[in-house]
């Protein structure tokens, strides 16, 4: 049958494999390939799940991206011109199809997307190159295309671009374009309307996030004195897995705006949490190495350089620095007690099935929702998207990662 029509390939990153278990694209793809070969466009973007991001260690999408990105019925008007009037190709495109078909189901909206809709290029490798293995990593081997960084929806769709063009040009006859193929393409959209919003690609996984203090700017003078109480207790609960996700950053950064805090109030209070702190680290009289890499760190997180927290453990190893008006803060960070209620959002690197073991065996309570009485929510991720996550700061119950929290498990077991 002709295929005089273009070709779109697609690939997503997903939260998960199953539809039915609520797992959403993440990440999308569309590349664009002329009946002869020529790849003509290339269109990707970060999608908002609205939930966690499942195996990040596999897809490597992070939540403080995705936060930034638009939902999918932000883009659907755009994904349907990038595909009306072509095939769809993906490798493994069942896959695709089914997650494509489930995003526009929630907006209302009817696909043509079942399984034999599009052109799968690992059925077209299986008659090709019946000697190569099915991923899309060994196809492209096989085919003599170069390597590249996988597992991200951009590469992942050129490459199936790329090895689409490779079967065009030596194995035409492998292709079997099918009417199922065209009334695919053929398929009456209803009417949407472009997206307003731009696409978001993933940041570089060297990038550095600028200190949250670099976006509070000095603005016109304010009257009066503000409260700084409030500024206080979000920090500490900032600071309690001993990192400032881009969520709490953001958070920190609308308060001191509502507080009418500027930029040198801001680094005045945290001077004034740092020497609580040390205060807090000398007050049994001694000073352990690890309460001097705590007051250390934490003086990094609020953007404070080594000699600040030299100078804070010095002032106050012979305090004559009071403040009677500062709140408490939260030495060492995580801190659990036995009963304490725990949940877990995410796919946690030690698997939570492992880790709720262990929880319990000290005497932690693992529960499954989220409430004022929960201690704190372990993320894989700290800006996670979950419900849960979600909950959580909603209540004011402090959402830690992974990591601080396994730490506050070993010194309970002490």
């Amino acid at each position: 049958m002709n295929h005089a029509m273009g070709f779109a390939v697609v690939d997503t990153e997903t939260t998960g494999v199953f539809t039915g278990f609520r797992h959403r694209i993440a990440e999308i793809a569309v590349v664009h390939v002329d009946p002869d070969g020529t790849i003509t466009n290339s269109w990707n973007t970060l999608v908002n799940p609205d939930r966690d991001l499942g195996p990040q260690a596999i897809h490597g999408i992070r939540a403080a991206d995705v936060r930034r990105a638009p939902r999918f019925e932000q883009l659907a008007g755009d994904v349907i011109e990038l595909l009306a009037g072509r095939i769809v190709v993906a490798h493994n495109w069942p896959f695709d199809a089914m997650h494509l078909r489930a995003e526009f189901e929630r907006m209302g909206i009817d696909t043509p997307f079942h399984a034999e809709a599009g052109l799968c290029t690992m059925r077209v490798a299986g008659r090709a190159m019946p000697w190569s293995r099915r991923s899309l990593i060994e196809c492209c081997a096989a085919a003599g295309l170069a390597d590249r960084s996988w597992h991200t929806a951009g590469a992942d769709a050129e490459a199936a671009a790329e090895l689409l063009v490779f079967f065009l040009h030596h194995a035409p006859h492998t292709l079997e374009i099918s009417e199922a193929h065209h009334h695919a393409a053929r398929w009456a959209w209803p009417a949407q309307p472009p997206s307003t919003v731009a696409p978001v690609q993933r940041r570089p996984s060297d990038y550095i996030t600028p200190h949250f203090l670099a976006r509070l700017v000095d603005r016109i003078p304010r009257t009066g004195q503000p409260t700084t109480d409030a500024y206080m207790a979000m920090l500490d609960g900032a600071l309690l897995d001993r990192q400032i996700s881009e969520t709490e950053a953001d958070g920190l950064l609308d308060l001191a705006h509502d507080l009418g805090l500027q930029k040198t109030d801001a680094l005045e209070i945290h001077h004034r949490y740092l020497h609580e702190l040390a205060r807090a680290a000398w007050s049994d009289g001694v000073l352990t190495r690890q309460e001097q890499h705590d007051v250390a760190t934490v003086a990094a997180l609020l953007g404070l350089d080594d000699q600040a927290a030299e100078d804070a453990l010095s002032a106050q190893a012979a305090p004559d620095w009071v403040d009677s008006t500062s709140s408490d803060v939260t030495v060492g960070g995580l801190t659990l007690a036995l009963g304490d209620k725990i949940v877990l959002t995410g796919q946690m690197r030690r698997g939570r099935s492992e880790i709720t073991a262990e929880a319990r065996q000290v005497g932690l309570q693992m529960m499954t929702s989220v409430s004022r009485q929960t201690k704190a929510v372990v993320a894989a991720d700290p800006d996670s998207l979950s419900g849960k996550a979600k909950n959580a700061r909603t209540l004011g119950v402090p959402v830690v990662s992974e990591e601080a929290f396994m730490r506050a498990l070993d010194d309970l077991r002490r």
